[in-house]
C-alpha cells in the first residue's frame, strides 16, 4: 500500500496445508480464509477505488509452462524481464480490475477450478502446480507544490508542482506445489511426470537461495521458469514473507528436516526493498488533451467570433461606402442644382443690371428734359415780361409746362424707387449665392471628413486583422 513491491510464499512438503493457508476461501466460515482473500479484503479497505486501482492475474506454472487460471486459453505465456530495471512481466496474462470482495471470491473460484489437482496417499486434493495470485495495485497521489521532479535528459527539465504522480506496486501471492517423493505419495503415470517437474522447479528454487544465501556470484535463476518469475522476490527489490509449513509425523522427518533448512537459508537472504514511484503520464496526457480540446473549442470560439467581428465590419464598410457614394452623388446632384441655380442668379443680376443701366439712361434723358425744359420755361418767362399781351398764353403755357414737369418729377421718382428695389433685390439674389457657395464648402468638407473616417475604419479593421492572424498562429504553435 506504501508503493513496495510484496511476495508472499507458502514451501512446505505435501499435504502439509500450504494452499490451506493461502488459498482457503472460507465461504462458509470467514475465519478459514487465506491470505489471498484476507490480503485484498485489506487492500480493498485501505483504498479509494475513485481514484485508485486494483488488479489481479491468477497464473499457475504446470509442467514448466505458464497458464492463465483466469483464462485457460491461454497457455504458453511468455516471461519478460526489463533489462534496465530488472523487472519480471508477463505480458499475455489476463488482468481483471476488481471492485468488490464478492468479485475477489468469484476470480479465485475460477482460478481454484482451472488449477491441476489429484488426488494422492498424502493428500486427498494436493496441488499439481504452482498457483501465483499477482495483485497490481495503483495509488494517485499529487505532489506538493514546492517540489519538482526531473527528468534526466540531455538539458535538465523541471516538472512544474501539481503534477499527478502514481504508486505503482504488485503483491506475488504463491502456493507452490508440494514437494514428495514418489514412493511416499504413491504417483503413477502422469503424475510421476507432474511429480517431476515440481521436484525440479523446487530444487532450482533452493539451489538460488542456496547461492544467494552464500553471496555466490553466480544466481542460477533460468534454471526453471518458478525461480524466473520469482527473481524480484529474493535479493530482489520486494518485501518477501515465506510461510514454511510441516507435517507433525516423524515419518516424514528427513522431509521436514530439508523444509526448515530451507526456511533458515531463506532468511539470510537481503533484499533491498525500493518504492516504486513514477508521474502518471496516462492521467497527464488526459488533462493534456481535455487542455488542448478546451484550447482548440475555444480558439473556434475566438475564431467565429472573430469571424463574425470581420463579417460585421466588412458589412459596416459596405455601408459607409454605400452611404458615401449615395452622398458623392447627393453631394454632386447638389452641386450641380446649386451651379445652375448660380447661373440663373447671374444671368438674372445681368439681366437686372443691363435694365438698370438702360433706367439710367433713361434718367439721365428726363434730366436733360427737365434742365432743357427749365431753360425753355426761364425764357418763357423773360419774353412774358417783355409781352404782356402774351401773358395770358405764357401763364397757361407755364401750367403745361408745370404739370409736365411734375408728371416727369413723379417718373423720376418711381424709377428711382424702382432703381432702389432692383438694388434690394439684387443684394438678396448675392446673399443667396454666397448662402449657396458655403453650402456647397459644406458638403465638400462633409465628404472629406466622411473619407477620413472611412480610411480610419480601414486601417483599425487591417490592424485587428492582423493581430487575430497573430494570435490565430500563437494559439496553433501552442496546440501543436
Amino acid at each position: 500500500l506504501e508503493g513496495y513491491n510484496g511476495t508472499v510464499m507458502a514451501y512446505g512438503q505435501t499435504g502439509t496445508g500450504k494452499t490451506y493457508t493461502v488459498g482457503q476461501l472460507g465461504k462458509e466460515d470467514p475465519s478459514e480464509r487465506g491470505i489471498m482473500v484476507r490480503a485484498l479484503e485489506h487492500i480493498l479497505s485501505s483504498m479509494s477505488l475513485e481514484t485508485d486501482s486494483v488488479a489481479v492475474s491468477y497464473l499457475q506454472l504446470y509442467l514448466e509452462s505458464v497458464q492463465d487460471l483466469l483464462a485457460p486459453e491461454k497457455t504458453n505465456i511468455p516471461i519478460v524481464e526489463d533489462p534496465k530495471t530488472g523487472e519480471v512481466s508477463l505480458p499475455g496474462a489476463a488482468i481483471v480490475e476488481i471492485k468488490d470482495l464478492e468479485h475477489v471470491c468469484q476470480l479465485l473460484q475460477i482460478g481454484e477450478t482451472n488449477r491441476h489437482a489429484a488426488n494422492t496417499k498424502m493428500n486427498t486434493e494436493s496441488s499439481r502446480s504452482h498457483a501465483i495470485l499477482i495483485i497490481h495495485l495503483q495509488r494517485s497521489l499529487k505532489i506538493k507544490e514546492e517540489t519538482t521532479v526531473s527528468i534526466p535528459s540531455d538539458t535538465e527539465h523541471t516538472l512544474p508542482g501539481d503534477l499527478p504522480l502514481v504508486l505503482k506496486s504488485k503483491l506475488l501471492i504463491v502456493d507452490l506445489a508440494g514437494s514428495e517423493r514418489i514412493d511416499k505419495s504413491g504417483s503413477e503415470g502422469h503424475m510421476i511426470e507432474e511429480a517431476k517437474f515440481i521436484n525440479l522447479s523446487l530444487s532450482s528454487l533452493g539451489k538460488c537461495i542456496n547461492a544467494l544465501a552464500e553471496n555466490s556470484s553466480h544466481i542460477p535463476t533460468r534454471d526453471s521458469k518458478l525461480t524466473r518469475m520469482l527473481r524480484d522476490s529474493f535479493g530482489g527489490t520486494a518485501r518477501t514473507s515465506l510461510v514454511v509449513t510441516i507435517g507433525p509425523s516423524a515419518r516424514h522427518h528427513s522431509e521436514t528436516s530439508s523444509t526448515v533448512l530451507f526456511g533458515q537459508r531463506a532468511m539470510k537472504v537481503v533484499n533491498t526493498i525500493r518504492l516504486k514511484e513514477e508521474v502518471d503520464y496516462e492521467t497527464l496526457y488526459k488533462n493534456v488533451e481535455n487542455e488542448v480540446d478546451h484550447l482548440t473549442s475555444e480558439m473556434e470560439r475566438q475564431q467565429k467570433l472573430r469571424h463574425r467581428e470581420k463579417m460585421q465590419l466588412e458589412k459596416r464598410l459596405k455601408e459607409s461606402e454605400t452611404f458615401l457614394n449615395d452622398l458623392k452623388m447627393i453631394s454632386s446632384v447638389q452641386i450641380e442644382n446649386l451651379e445652375k441655380e448660380k447661373h440663373q442668379f447671374e444671368y438674372a443680376v445681368k439681366r437686372l443690371m443691363q435694365e438698370l443701366e438702360e433706367k439710367e439712361g433713361r434718367n439721365n434723358v428726363l434730366s436733360e428734359k427737365i434742365v432743357h425744359l427749365e431753360t425753355s420755361l426761364n425764357e418763357k418767362k423773360q419774353q412774358q415780361l417783355e409781352s404782356f399781351s402774351t401773358t395770358q398764353i405764357l401763364a397757361e403755357t407755364t401750367k403745361t409746362y408745370e404739370k409736365k414737369m411734375g408728371e416727369l418729377l413723379r417718373e423720376l421718382e418711381e424709377e428711382r424707387s424702382r432703381s432702389a428695389s432692383m438694388k434690394g433685390h439684387f443684394n438678396v439674389l448675392e446673399q443667396q449665392l454666397s448662402d449657396a457657395r458655403s453650402s456647397a464648402q459644406f458638403q465638400e468638407n462633409m465628404a472629406r471628413e466622411l473619407k477620413r473616417e472611412l480610411s480610419k475604419i480601414t486601417q483599425t479593421f487591417t490592424s485587428q486583422v492582423h493581430s487575430l492572424e497573430e494570435k490565430i498562429s500563437q494559439l496553433v504553435s501552442e496546440k501543436v
